[in-house]
């Protein structure tokens, strides 16, 4: 009994101080602390959190110059004010957070490559010690000039999205975009790498494969090799329903029971200052808080936003799935992550065993949920304004 309880707290201590993978990131015995607590919060379910996030999602423009259909951005959508965030509200936020970080991205709803200052950005996250990682479409102007800013930078990856190997496949997804300005980008960056004698940034060759780009994906795979870039293929959601539920192709992850990762670990800071719960969000209604600018009011530090009442609200979802009118019109409420969560709760204390246990849902769905956000928002705020 002692030896069995000696292993668990073994595992237990492990997987608390277990690198979260990203490479590139300055190890303190600071981060290593808050990495361990930040779990162990996550497991106990806290609301009231004394850790920082692991994770800075920075949006850093919400521009775009590509029209892709399955992207709120390239779909027309307009969640909040389009712009860049400022170097000043990006300073601060690295200040707090940048001592327990250990990566920083800078991509969200917006081409950051199109963004202002994304160069000096990621060379203050460099300086702090913390990974970074851009994913960008490339199909942007782009000279070698830019190459050597981006290498100089120390930026760790670099995701480009080229979903073909042909024009005519290439643009079906990214409409607008270029597939030889992009090709012709990546050798930029390889050219200025090896000028600059640099190992970073790692290239990634992110496919995203769908109906249309089935016969690119092994010629897709080779083009990379030969540019020296890895190759990552996943399944690419649509609007709608899955386009192949029991095909070959898989996401990313599929759904599976446990409490978001990102009301822990992650923050999401939008270019106007507006924080979001997850990734997944796009809309301005749906922000747990407000960080003050140059122009706007709002929270002093980021921990005003991260112990604020919206996402321990949100946290205590997976503890008790209640509230009022006000608590369920959160877009955590009926998130299926989040509704994944309490059937789990139900099945394994009514008897069930895990692998009998389904989520109900499919990645598809999940992205469905957030797409279907803003026609429920017009119609929330509809009964709201009838109301009065």
């Amino acid at each position: 009994m002692a030896l069995d309880r000696l292993r668990t707290v073994t595992r237990t201590v492990r997987g608390l101080l277990q690198h979260p993978g990203y490479e590139g990131t300055r190890v303190t015995p600071r981060r290593m602390l808050n990495l361990s607590l930040n779990r162990w919060e996550h497991r106990k379910l806290r609301t009231r959190l004394r850790s920082y996030p692991i994770k800075l999602i920075v949006e850093v423009t919400n521009i775009c110059n590509l029209g892709c259909p399955a992207c709120f951005t390239g779909d027309g959508q307009q969640g909040r004010a389009r712009g860049h965030i400022s170097p000043e509200l990006y300073a601060k936020v690295l200040d707090e957070l940048a001592p327990y970080l250990w990566r920083v991205e800078f991509c969200n709803w917006g081409e950051p490559l199109l963004g202002r200052n994304i160069y000096p950005m990621i060379a203050q996250a460099t300086a702090r010690g913390v990974s970074s990682l851009i994913s960008t479409n490339f199909s942007v102007p782009f000279d070698a000039e830019k190459a050597e800013q981006l290498v100089r930078s120390g930026l760790t990856v670099l995701g480009v999205s080229l979903d073909g190997a042909r024009q005519e496949t290439y643009e079906k997804y990214r409409v607008y975009g270029k597939l030889d300005t992009v090709l012709r980008n990546c050798r930029l960056v390889l050219e200025a790498k090896r000028k600059l004698r640099s190992k970073t940034p790692k290239m990634i060759w992110s496919f995203h494969v769908f109906p249309h780009n089935v016969d690119d994906v092994e010629p897709a795979r080779a083009m990379a090799a030969e540019l020296g870039m890895e190759f990552a293929l996943e399944k690419g959601w649509v609007v709608g329903e899955e386009w192949d539920p029991d095909g070959r192709y898989c996401y990313f992850s599929d759904p599976r029971p446990f409490p978001c990762i990102a009301l822990w670990e992650y923050a999401v800071v939008n270019n106007d200052g507006g924080v979001a719960p997850c990734c997944g969000t796009f809309y301005r209604e749906d922000d747990v808080g407000q960080l003050a600018g140059a122009t706007t009011a709002g929270a002093v530090t980021f921990r005003d936003v991260w112990n604020g009442r919206a996402l321990r609200r949100a946290r205590g979802f997976y503890t008790s799935r209640t509230g009022d009118d006000d608590a369920r019109r959160s877009i955590c409420f009926d998130c299926p992550q989040t509704v994944i969560w309490e059937r789990w709760q139900h099945h394994w204390t009514g008897g069930g065993r895990p692998e009998s246990f389904r989520p109900g849902f499919g990645v598809n769905d999940i992205f469905m949920y957030f797409w279907r956000r803003g026609a429920e928002l017009k119609t929330n705020g509809a009964r709201r304004g009838s109301a009065r």
